[in-house]
Order: C-alpha cells, then sequence, then structure tokens
C-alpha cells in the first residue's frame, strides 16, 4: 500500500464556533486527527479581517458580487476566528472527513457539524438576525471552513498574514 503524501490545508473556526462555546472542542477535535499544526493565529474581533476581504476569500472568482455574500461576510468579520495551518499525510481528506458536509444538517454523526448542529439555528437566532440580509438565503452558520485542494490552500493562506509557528 502506498503511502500518503504530506498536504498543507488551512482550516478557520469561524465566529459560531466562538459564541457558542464551542471552539476549544473543535480545535481538540481537529489536533486529535494526528496532524502537524504548523501556525495557527486567533483574529480577535479588533484583529479581524474586514467584510470586502472576506468576500475575496469566500468568492475570488466571482465579479459582482451576489447579495448573499454581504450577511456571510459580514458575519465573518465580526469573528473572533481561529486559523490553523495543518500538515500531513492525506491531511485535506482527513479534515475535510472530520468536519462533515458543509450544510450541518446533512453532516454524519460523529463529524464536527454532524454532532455540534443540534440546536445551532436556536442557539444562532440572535446572530441570525444581525447577520442575514434581504434575499440571502444561502447563508449558513457551520462552525468550520477547511481547504478543498492544496490550491486553495496556497490562496487563502495569504489572506492571513504571518500566522504563528505553533512551536513558538
Amino acid at each position: 500500500m502506498a503511502e500518503t503524501r504530506d498536504e498543507d490545508t488551512l482550516v478557520i473556526i469561524k465566529p459560531d464556533s466562538f459564541w457558542r462555546k464551542l471552539d476549544r472542542p473543535v480545535e481538540h477535535r481537529l489536533r486529535a486527527l494526528g496532524l502537524t499544526v504548523v501556525a495557527e493565529r486567533t483574529l480577535a474581533d479588533r484583529e479581524n479581517l474586514p467584510e470586502e476581504k472576506w468576500r475575496e476569500f469566500y468568492f475570488p472568482a466571482i465579479g459582482d458580487r451576489p447579495p448573499c455574500l454581504a450577511g456571510t461576510s459580514k458575519y465573518m468579520a465580526h469573528g473572533p476566528v481561529k486559523v490553523m495551518h495543518l500538515r500531513g499525510p492525506g491531511a485535506i481528506q482527513k479534515v475535510r472527513k472530520a468536519i462533515g458536509a458543509t450544510r450541518p444538517w446533512q453532516a454524519e454523526p460523529g463529524t464536527i457539524r454532524g454532532d455540534f448542529w443540534p440546536g445551532a439555528n436556536e442557539a444562532n437566532a440572535p446572530f441570525r438576525l444581525k447577520f442575514q440580509q434581504p434575499g440571502d438565503d444561502q447563508f449558513l452558520f457551520n462552525l468550520i471552513h477547511a481547504s478543498d485542494s492544496e490550491q486553495s490552500f496556497a490562496r487563502e493562506v495569504q489572506f492571513f498574514g504571518p500566522l504563528k509557528n505553533s512551536r513558538q
């Protein structure tokens, strides 16, 4: 059996993880995957990226920004968020399998989104009212983001400036 090569992936623990006090359990599950935490950075509200930068992060190929991005970008800009650069054999698929489907109600039990989704609509209700925009039917609280490819990682990691080496 061929050994899987090392890959890099970027993970963002999103604001709703922090609001619901799930940031530590989410991070614990990520660290339990046996991957190396190369670097990390927590962006508090005052250090977070502006809304326009989040639009570029999530939708780089879209020229005209659809209205639904306003709520998502505003939500992400009002952190905190934690950014982690993880590396290891098969890291991209390992992390994506651990976090589960993008739509949490479709995520399998045992995944981060599957286990922490119950009650999320109710728990996030005050924030949904704050961030959802008219016509924003795609707005979604889903706890976490992870790169879907090495190309995505290379593009995404640039948005955050230097991350702190985890050994420092």
